[in-house]
């Protein structure tokens, strides 16, 4: 998937890709999936969504995520200033 998400041209087709990536059950990828969402080909608008398919996914992905973004809780709340991503991203988390 991570594969196709780079290929992809189209946004709409990066953002379905993002969503389904939650999907997973493996620790291991759910970890993989966590650290993409924080990478340069994650659009920072769509963090929050790949964060939130994580957290939706699973039990495992809910706790995985909550602890990603209480790890990661400094460069977060950097990039969204406060704003409406912030309070979305603790909520789907």
């Amino acid at each position: 998937a991570l594969k196709l998400h780079k290929q992809a041209d189209m946004q709409e087709e990066k953002n379905r890709i993002e969503r389904v990536l939650g999907a997973i059950s493996q620790p291991e990828l759910i970890q993989k999936v966590l650290t993409f969402a924080l990478s340069e080909e994650v659009r920072p608008q769509d963090t929050v969504s790949v964060i939130g398919g994580v957290a939706g996914g699973s039990k495992q992905g809910r706790k995985a995520a909550w602890k990603f973004v209480r790890d990661n809780w400094e460069e977060l709340y950097n990039r969204y200033q406060g704003g409406f991503l912030i309070s979305r991203l603790i909520k789907v988390s």
